[in-house]
């Protein structure tokens, strides 16, 4: 994608995140680059949902704060404003599942199966492409019905 002009902050987060998730993926420290992934899907989710309830601009962090909702809530409320596509809730619903699995101390110290890295692999390079996919304000992305 070709951008003129100086980038969002968006723009700026999933740049950053993207960053840094691969930079976790290829040093093989998966629970880090998990738990990176569901943070950054949970602002996200945040953001999409503050757009699309569209509070004054010196209002909006306040308005995004507000939103105590747990991630799987968040995802439904998403879902329900169409505010994804495709297969984007179940992704994110397993990217939520094997973070609760993998945030026990017990299990975080714990040395992955190959199957185990595969997965995380997949869940965060697809928590990549939600964060890219959900650059644009909800105005420029969404119909509502």
């Amino acid at each position: 994608m070709i951008k003129i002009g100086r980038p969002s902050e968006r723009e700026k987060t999933t740049e950053y995140a993207s960053r840094i998730i691969n930079s976790y993926l290829k040093n093989k420290e998966y629970t880090s680059a998990l738990l990176l992934s569901s943070i950054y899907a949970n602002i996200r989710l945040r953001s999409l949902i503050t757009d699309w309830l569209s509070p004054p601009r010196n209002k909006w962090k306040k308005a995004s704060e507000i939103l105590t909702l747990g991630f799987r809530r968040l995802v439904d409320l998403c879902d329900k404003l169409k505010l994804l596509h495709d297969n984007e809730k179940k992704t994110l619903y397993e990217l939520w599942d094997k973070r609760c699995n993998v945030a026990h101390e017990s299990k975080l110290w714990k040395k992955l199966s190959e199957k185990e890295k595969k997965k995380i692999d997949h869940l965060c390079k697809s928590t990549i492409q939600f964060l890219e996919k959900k650059i644009l304000t909800i105005e420029n992305t969404c119909v509502l019905d």
